[in-house]
């Protein structure tokens, strides 16, 4: 796995609002959003930044994403998702890729995570 510092999100600047950072908080697990992308706020209408996943967002979404996230927490490898879910009594469609980053190259500390909405359900 690459530490944060290797990816750069200046090097993908047509994806900056779309994308997340997540630290990974361990006894108990739980996922603190350092950063809430711009148009991953504008999608779900929280704004997630400095705030743990399971206080910011709806109790059924934050069990779905925690699931997510600690899928690639235990593997240590990447995920991607196709979604369409019941938000805030809307229809949101998303792909999400999340990926796992390490400081030691064995224990997954942040996440970063991309959201593509689906125009279509818009």
């Amino acid at each position: 796995m690459p530490a944060r510092g290797a990816f750069d999100p200046l090097d993908v600047p047509f994806a900056l609002g779309f994308i997340s950072l997540i630290d990974v908080h361990r006894a108990p697990l739980r996922f603190y959003f350092r950063l809430d992308g711009s148009k991953q706020v504008e999608l779900f209408g929280i704004d997630c930044t400095r705030r743990y996943l399971d206080e910011a967002m709806p109790q059924d979404h934050a069990r779905m994403a925690a699931a997510s996230y600690s899928e690639v927490v235990e593997r240590r490898e990447p995920r991607c998702h196709t979604r369409e879910v019941l938000f805030r009594r809307r229809m949101l469609g998303y792909e999400i890729v999340i990926l796992p980053f390490s400081e030691d190259g064995e224990t997954v500390d942040r996440l970063m995570t991309g959201i593509v909405p689906d125009r279509a359900l818009e």
